[in-house]
């Protein structure tokens, strides 16, 4: 699956309007707030989670899960 494209999102916030924004992942740091133009954005490393979350598993199957 090394060329599945990334579903992992980045979470920015702008402490000057009190927005938080979900930014697809790349390289590049954004420059300024989407809103109101601010530029310092600090981002939020730890709500950032794995690709594998949006992957099942497959040495499970869903189906014979007792609910």
């Amino acid at each position: 699956m090394t060329d599945t494209p990334s579903l992992a999102l980045r979470y920015v916030a702008c402490d000057a309007c009190e927005t938080v924004f979900a930014r697809a992942d790349a390289a590049a740091e954004p420059d300024a707030c989407d809103r109101c133009g601010a530029p310092a954005l600090r981002e939020l490393s730890g709500v950032r989670g794995p690709d594998a979350y949006f992957v099942p598993r497959s040495s499970v199957d869903w189906r014979n899960q007792e609910h």
